[in-house]
């Protein structure tokens, strides 16, 4: 049973991620040859203190 975590920055709409779902589980699913079911995903967000790139907080960034 594939498991996949997603970690982005906030801000997707329900309609953006239902659309990532759906493709990471045919992705899945074909690749491994197992049926949509078997596939779980987690959608992770993490707001722009929590996280960081190149030695500096994503909101110093911006």
């Amino acid at each position: 049973m594939p498991i996949v975590t997603v970690q982005q920055s906030p801000g997707r709409t329900k309609e953006q991620r239902e659309l990532l779902v759906q493709r990471i589980t045919e992705a899945f699913s074909e690749a491994y040859g197992t049926s949509p079911e078997a596939v779980t995903i987690f959608l992770q967000d993490f707001d722009d203190e929590h996280w960081a790139k190149g030695g500096k907080l994503h909101s110093d960034r911006s």
